[in-house]
């Protein structure tokens, strides 16, 4: 396959369209599409419910707390690929939980909205937060929502009545996989009724409830995504392709010619690596940018074998997944004398080798098919210590980026993952695949949330 399952629109100019880890104040990625006036009344059609393209709003903050990524993706149901009988058989023993359509998404408008420094300190300081603030931050991140989802309609130059819904798993404040807190439970921010109020769009929140419910951990979601848009790529190919996601937590799915697609989380991400530049800089970074730290520092073998016989989750078979609780504040407080005693350089690069690691030990342990090609995308895609790091630890492996392999800002596959299972769930489809969450069966994900009045627009035109 070429990207025809995974297509953008014509870029405005080469330099708007370079994707950044951590823009100013509002960074955009447009990404237009010559939208005719024949095809804004199909998709104003489509948002109401008929057959044809759809427009959605996909929405995504993950656990690195530093800003919404809003996509606006256009959906066409395509023909299926075709599958080579030798790649069937290779495939033969893997699970088939879960329908995976035939889809093709074209990115529309991305739009990243940074977070304020205050604001993401109280983010930062959910395990400690209270129940009046997480009141507070629930509603202030649905707003904040709808204001990243208008303006990427903007850059889409879309109005809400042209658009479907509008898609968000919320901001994950808790994520308690099955354990020692019994069955488990997940706390998403960002009140979905407050998004549509602000934005004027349907809404389709609370995802991970419905697969929770179901027996499963609620997470990783993306995967079913993954397969919708890259299953043509593998059948091409006669091999499977992996996407790993370097968000805050880091997350693999290997997508198979057929059968369900193979995902966990893999462990530590960009959340352990900001927090411990933090720390070692006294608050001077917040982050590595470009990897620039990790790759001028040298790897503390000794350290770094420690990290890694520690980390029990690194062993533990899936289905699984992990969060803030695990590689958030209290790993840092645990290892609060070495960072604070050490040099940034050398605890960036020990920290990314620790990333690096526990991907190809998931890819080695657990993926019974090895993958042609890694697709790596979210901000740490943009740290050339991480990736530089996995082409040479997976030598037998192509690793590249999502805007080498597939045309996609590294920011954006969250997002669009999050359009596509909106998509779904507005068409009664179930979105999470049972072999990757531990659910007991195939279920319709969300709660739809009546579009609201658009209240920010109606602000903007009282304040003209």
């Amino acid at each position: 396959m070429t990207r025809d399952d995974v297509t953008r629109g014509p870029r405005k100019d080469a330099a708007a369209a370079a994707p950044r880890r951590r823009p100013p104040a509002r960074g955009t990625t447009p990404a237009h599409s010559a939208i005719s006036p024949g095809e804004k009344r199909t998709l104003r059609g489509a948002s109401l419910g008929r057959a044809g393209a759809r427009v959605l709003v996909g929405l995504m903050s993950g656990t690195s707390a530093d800003g919404v990524d809003a996509v606006v993706a256009r959906i066409e149901d395509v023909a299926e690929a075709a599958l080579d009988p030798r790649a069937a058989a290779a495939c033969a023993a893997l699970p088939r939980s879960a329908r995976i359509p035939s889809r093709r998404a074209t990115l529309l408008a991305h739009e990243h909205v940074s977070f304020e420094p205050a604001f993401r300190e109280r983010l930062l300081a959910l395990p400690r937060a209270l129940p009046g603030e997480l009141a507070l931050l629930h509603v202030e991140l649905g707003r904040r929502f709808g204001d990243a989802a208008l303006a990427a309609l903007r850059s889409a130059r879309l109005r809400p009545a042209e658009v479907a819904a509008a898609c968000t798993p919320g901001l994950t404040a808790a994520h308690l996989p099955p354990g020692a807190h019994g069955p488990g439970a997940t706390l998403a921010l960002g009140d979905g009724d407050v998004l549509a109020a602000r934005c004027g769009l349907r809404v389709v929140c609370d995802v991970r409830a419905a697969d929770r419910a179901a027996g499963g951990q609620g997470a990783p979601l993306v995967p079913w995504a993954d397969a919708v848009l890259l299953r043509s790529r593998a059948r091409a190919a006669g091999a499977p392709v992996a996407a790993l996601n370097l968000g805050g937590i880091a997350n693999l799915t290997v997508i198979p010619p057929d059968g369900d697609p193979i995902a966990f989380d893999t462990g530590p991400g960009n959340m352990l690596l900001d927090g411990a530049v933090a720390v070692a800089t006294r608050g001077a970074l917040a982050f590595d940018a470009g990897g620039s730290l990790a790759l001028a520092g040298r790897v503390d073998e000794a350290w770094l074998r420690e990290l890694l016989e520690q980390d029990d989750f690194l062993r533990e078979p899936p289905p699984r997944s992990t969060g803030r609780e695990r590689y958030g504040e209290a790993w840092l407080a645990r290892h609060a004398a070495r960072l604070r005693g050490g040099r940034a350089m050398d605890l960036a690069a020990t920290l990314a080798a620790y990333t690096v690691e526990a991907v190809a030990r998931a890819l080695e342990d657990f993926v019974p098919l090895q993958p042609r090609e890694l697709i790596v995308s979210g901000g740490g895609a943009h740290n050339l210590a991480l990736v530089r790091g996995l082409a040479r630890r997976l030598p037998d492996i192509i690793v590249h980026d999502s805007l080498v392999a597939l045309g996609l800002p590294p920011l954006v596959r969250e997002g669009l993952a999050f359009a596509l299972i909106g998509d779904a769930t507005l068409r009664g489809e179930p979105s999470n695949v049972p072999s990757v969450t531990g659910a007991r069966r195939a279920v319709v994900l969300g709660k739809v949330c009546a579009a609201g009045a658009g209240e920010a627009a109606r602000e903007s035109n009282e304040g003209a």
